[in-house]
């Protein structure tokens, strides 16, 4: 019997990489039957909507290390940062695939959650611009959008089998804190 995270999770890798599965392929893809995924999700739509409530819940969960103090210093932001990657690896499959399509885009609720999750990260990274930890000038937006991108490339990665999943936590962290901590010169304008 599949539990019902690893249903939803693996059905989030299946449509990472192919949006347009059918169930048959989504049952096929976490070793299920197509019997088994309608009784629990009578159609597709039902299905995307399951995981996309699995993904906000997932990212809230991983969005822990962010809780920081007014007073926190740098070696707790480092600390918070590096812990909030490596939390976040795993989810990159299901924030790979919802932040993609457009049913679940378009639900009200999965915005809500999105747009709740957008602004506990900008608040971090602001705190983290402040701390002179991360650059202060790229907008906080274009830092947490980076870092998503370089997840979902690096879940692509392992799903086409380029990269082995104990590589990508050391590649995100050097390429993500690498374009986002601040430089010892700044950039020409």
């Amino acid at each position: 019997m599949v539990h019902e995270h690893e249903l939803l999770d693996g059905a989030a890798r299946v449509l990472a990489g192919d949006h347009s599965a059918s169930m048959v392929q989504i049952a096929a893809g976490v070793g299920t039957s197509r019997a088994t995924l309608s009784r629990r999700y009578a159609t597709r739509e039902a299905l995307l909507k399951a995981v996309a409530v699995r993904a906000i819940q997932v990212v809230d969960g991983c969005l822990a290390p962010l809780d920081l103090a007014d007073t926190a210093d740098g070696a707790e932001f480092d600390s918070a940062l590096e812990d909030l990657v490596v939390a976040l690896m795993p989810a990159a499959h299901l924030y790979g695939f919802t932040s993609r399509d457009a049913t679940v885009l378009a639900d009200p609720e999965f915005r809500a959650g999105v747009d709740r999750q957008d602004q506990r990260a900008l608040a971090f990274l602001a705190l983290g611009q402040r701390l002179g930890r991360l650059r202060a000038d790229l907008p906080p937006y274009w830092i947490w959008y980076s870092l998503w991108g370089l997840l979902d490339a690096a879940a692509e990665g392992v799903r086409d089998g380029h990269l082995a999943p104990r590589q990508i936590g050391g590649l995100v962290l050097t390429s993500f804190l690498g374009g986002a901590r601040p430089l010892a010169t700044p950039p020409a304008p």
